[in-house]
């Protein structure tokens, strides 16, 4: 078993670690502080993808909520963007969310990092931590434990009781047991493809930019993720033989998977209805994305294996994306 699919294994003990660990720093934070106004999510990478269904959910419950790319803040009137910033990095070092620091100086600021001595971490009001176990370089640990976190931290903020927490670790546990033969199966036709194609609505979006992101580090493919209507408006048309596809999401997604197969794509659908290639528990939205990643995972593993590819160290490394 390599590395990488053993880290994938370790993430339901890792999701129970990180949701105790959560519980403590919350409680160390005046939440009454951002309970009104606006508040901003930032991140970059995998950590950007995470931000989407918190912020679906605030929205939902009325409050004005947006997820930026890190980079937007870089930029002097971005302190004017909200009443309360939440910038979110495993490393608590990428280069684009610290810039962003100067920018937003004096408006309060929470950090998400694993790395309690990080730059972001000391320049923030408050830290709330991912789980204790050391990311893989290709994020697996890192990336549910963020959406868990932010999905607690969202929870928090709205007063919502967090039963759902409590039973993800099993819940995560049971949708890898289940996922791993299927995946094994959907690997022969994947391995096969020239390109990937990810989609899906509401949270589904942070599943699909995921997706994307492990298809390109993982499987050096190229790769596009995108909105479920958005891509109904004109992306599909390029979609033939040689394809690959993974759609998240219900009866819409259903449909758009039935026409990608129908156009000569290889395609799995990721949703909790019952004709899904990876069936899983429905949960909340705000909790829904970590499930639907982990059938991906063990797909990507599968995939690389079939194509002699060894998911480790990126090649393409860049001398900028992290600062000292």
């Amino acid at each position: 078993m390599s590395e990488w699919r053993e880290a994938v294994g370790r993430q339901p003990a890792n999701l129970a670690a990180a949701a105790q660990a959560f519980h403590g720093a919350i409680a160390e934070v005046d939440l009454e502080r951002l309970r009104r106004g606006t508040i901003v999510f930032a991140g970059i990478g995998a950590s950007a993808h995470a931000l989407v269904p918190s912020v679906l959910a605030l929205r939902a419950a009325g409050r004005r909520a947006f997820a930026l790319q890190a980079t937007e803040l870089d930029d002097p009137g971005a302190r004017q963007l909200a009443d309360a910033f939440v910038l979110v990095s495993q490393s608590g070092a990428s280069a684009e969310t610290v810039a962003a620091l100067e920018q937003i100086d004096g408006v309060p600021m929470i950090a998400i990092s694993a790395q309690g001595d990080s730059p972001l971490v000391r320049a923030s009001e408050a830290w709330l931590p991912l789980g204790p176990e050391p990311d893989t370089p290709v994020a697996t640990l890192s990336y549910t434990a963020t959406l868990q976190a932010l999905g607690m931290f969202c929870d928090a903020l709205l007063g919502i009781s967090e039963s759902v927490w409590r039973v993800l670790p099993s819940l995560a546990e049971g949708v890898l047991e289940a996922s791993a033969p299927p995946a094994a199966a959907l690997a022969a036709d994947f391995a096969g493809v020239s390109v990937l194609e990810a989609v899906g609505g509401g949270p589904g979006l942070a599943s699909a930019r995921e997706t994307a992101l492990l298809a390109r580090e993982a499987l050096r493919l190229p790769a596009t993720a995108m909105e479920t209507r958005e891509y109904l408006h004109g992306p599909l048309e390029a979609v033939a033989k040689g394809f690959g596809a993974v759609v998240f999401g219900r009866a819409r997604e259903r449909a758009l998977a039935e026409a990608m197969a129908s156009f000569g794509a290889r395609v799995a659908l990721v949703s909790d209805s019952a004709d899904a290639d990876f069936q899983l528990p429905e949960v909340p939205p705000v909790a829904a994305a970590i499930l639907q990643i982990l059938p991906v995972q063990l797909l990507v593993d599968e995939v690389a294996s079939r194509r002699g590819l060894t998911i480790g160290e990126l090649r393409r490394h860049q001398d900028d994306t992290k600062v000292a």
